[in-house]
């Protein structure tokens, strides 16, 4: 929960501190910002953030009954496979709390450094979307982790609150929108394809790796995984693809390098 309203403050403070970026000029821009586009982002995820907060802060802990009679026969046998003893996941922290700083990747690159802005308050919008998503879904959920079926686990663990917040993995949505955020906004600045490929494959890859660490640690059920990297890499694909600068004159002068399509065919199937 102390993890939750920290990422959510986080991205209001970046949303806040580049408030400025309304006024800035947007010609020749790849991505552009609109005050009624950003009031409806930033209020949704405001509304959506603090309703999580509520419903996740009236969250009951597991009884020692409750969990004396939990099973891990009562678990679908596709997600039965990660039921096992609580395992520290240092390799998913490492990932998630790294993965925050791929956007500073934009401050290499004269042109992303040009509009840092704009991208950052972007992003803000991208950290405050699914960090209110995910704890909205896991205070209504309220799923048991994995390693709550096993009698090896701490009992600290097994009776603190998070221990049914499984639903659905927080690890890995964050690392998924931050990594295609990231890849998504190069796409439209980058002209080498090969440099695309490789963000892009790293992009899929980083929240793969999250996800199959939280699985094998018992932290997440494979289905907690899996939409959670769904739900992540949506919204950090789409928060860019809704900013895409739009120009109705035939006769604009905008850099060719910002009106590149991505090229990566899997990008269509999300």
């Amino acid at each position: 929960m102390n993890f939750f309203k920290s990422i959510s403050f986080f991205a209001l403070s970046i949303i806040f501190s580049l408030s400025f970026s309304f006024s800035q000029s947007t010609q020749n821009r790849p991505f552009e910002l609109s005050s009624g586009k950003e009031a409806a982002i930033i209020g949704a995820g405001a509304a959506i953030g603090v309703t999580a907060i509520i419903i996740m802060s009236n969250n009951d802990k597991l009884t020692e009954d409750g969990i004396n009679s939990l099973k891990p026969e009562d678990v679908n046998g596709f997600d039965r496979i990660a039921v096992g003893p609580f395992e520290e996941d240092n390799l998913a922290d490492a990932l998630l709390f790294g993965s925050f700083f791929l956007p500073v990747t934009f401050l290499t690159y004269e042109e992303t450094r040009e509009d840092f802005d704009v991208l950052s308050l972007m992003y803000g919008e991208v950290v405050l979307l699914n960090a209110g998503i995910n704890g909205l879904v896991k205070g209504l959920t309220t799923r048991n982790r994995p390693y709550v079926y096993d009698e090896n686990s701490p009992a600290e663990r097994k009776y603190n609150v998070d221990a049914r917040h499984s639903f659905y993995s927080g690890h890995t949505s964050i690392t998924a929108s931050n990594s295609f955020f990231t890849a998504r906004v190069f796409t439209e600045y980058l002209t080498d394809n090969t440099a695309k490929v490789l963000i892009w494959s790293a992009a899929a890859l980083i929240p793969a790796v999250t996800g199959l660490s939280r699985i094998n640690t018992h932290n997440h059920f494979p289905t907690d995984a899996i939409v959670g990297y769904i739900i992540g890499a949506a919204i950090g694909y789409f928060i860019p693809e809704l900013h895409k600068y739009e120009n109705n004159n035939s006769g604009s002068d905008t850099p060719e390098a910002f009106i590149h399509k991505p090229i990566l065919g899997f990008q269509i199937s999300l």
